[in-house]
């Protein structure tokens, strides 16, 4: 469900605004999740004293934003929010939870934030030298940027706001009222255009969990290949071999060559591994000299250990596995002058 962010200058009325954001989502039948310092137990002036209490304080912010969103209710995180990065990354979480997002700034002038501080109590007050550090270090939302957009505008002195796609003020409550309509509602207007569910990308979803033998899977792959392998010179021995899919990569190479007499096989084909992903021509392997078992051996602890490093998410299934095997060879050693192109361009380049 959708993530409604508050941001403002210290003791701008923001707690207020999401009160009332709280009860309009509430008499529209949702949940409502508040995330505040107060929920977390944090007192405001220690949780924003020094850089390293600051950072530890938006940490558990989104942390508690990010366990809490997607779920069936409105999450409102009620706090200054006042770097781009940091709502930034609020954004990424809305759109790996693949839900709808808004920003509410409440824009009150500094002066009569100052004001209202000093009259609340001395436990609920700003220390003043950390509210001026706060007040002087606050980056204004745009509506230009994706990750403040929809923007609603509420200005608490007077009483009156701005929505997403309007340039006059307008009272406050109806503000409100269209931050819950661009949540809940499909809208024809270009405010529903900009409040859509976002959609999970590479970079902001999670990527699956693999099975706990994907290890064993991996290896296994890197020495399967998929219907044999033959080569120029030595077209009978994929016949020799017969039509079994679980030939070794590997013993591949070394029975090509072993019918070369010796040398070089030249240009050894894997049938059962094509190239880009599927669908492709066979991959092919150029072998320019000799390659020992030995060899081959070193080249696939490598890649094992390259593949479950770097590029553990990319191997999500056999035949990726195998794919990358033989693209790894083929950069290998051709970088050691061992081999040659063909095929498929390498994805270890």
């Amino acid at each position: 469900m959708p993530l409604v962010v508050v941001c403002g200058q210290p003791c701008s009325g923001k707690s207020t605004v999401a009160a009332k954001l709280v009860t309009l989502f509430q008499e529209a039948g949702l949940t409502v999740e508040l995330v505040d310092e107060p929920s977390l137990h944090l007192e405001r002036n220690a949780a924003y004293t020094g850089t390293f209490n600051e950072k530890n304080t938006r940490a558990k912010l989104k942390s508690q934003t990010e366990r809490v969103v997607g779920r069936k209710g409105v999450t409102i995180l009620d706090s200054i929010n006042n770097i781009k990065g940091y709502r930034y990354e609020l954004w990424c979480v809305a759109r790996a939870a693949g839900t709808r997002y808004c920003m509410v700034h409440v824009d009150t002038e500094v002066a009569q934030c100052r004001q209202w501080n000093e009259g609340r109590p001395e436990g609920e007050r700003y220390k003043q030298d950390i509210f001026d550090d706060l007040a002087g270090r606050f980056e204004r939302p745009d509506a230009r940027n994706r990750w403040d957009a929809p923007l609603f505008t509420i200005h608490p002195a007077s009483g009156t706001g701005i929505t997403s796609n309007g340039e006059d003020a307008e009272p406050e409550a109806e503000v409100l009222a269209g931050v819950v309509r661009a949540m809940l509602d499909e809208q024809p207007n270009v405010q529903a255009r900009v409040a859509r569910e976002l959609t999970p990308t590479m970079a902001t979803a999670n990527p699956a969990l693999l099975a706990t033998n994907t290890l064993h899977e991996i290896d296994q792959a890197a020495q399967v290949g998929g219907g044999g392998a033959c080569a120029w010179r030595c077209v009978n021995v994929e016949g020799r071999r017969g039509a079994s899919d679980t030939h070794e990569i590997i013993n591949a190479i070394t029975e090509a060559q072993a019918a070369a007499a010796g040398g070089a096989a030249e240009v050894v084909r894997f049938p059962g591994v094509s190239g880009g992903g599927g669908g492709g021509p066979p991959q092919e392997l150029e072998l320019q000299r000799p390659v020992s078992l030995a060899e081959l051996r070193r080249h696939k602890r490598a890649f094992l250990k390259l593949a479950t490093k770097i590029t553990f998410a990319r191997l999500q299934d056999a035949s990726a596995a195998k794919r990358m095997f033989v693209d790894y060879l083929r950069t290998a050693l051709a970088s050691e002058g061992g081999g040659g192109g063909g095929g498929a361009a390498g994805e270890f380049v």
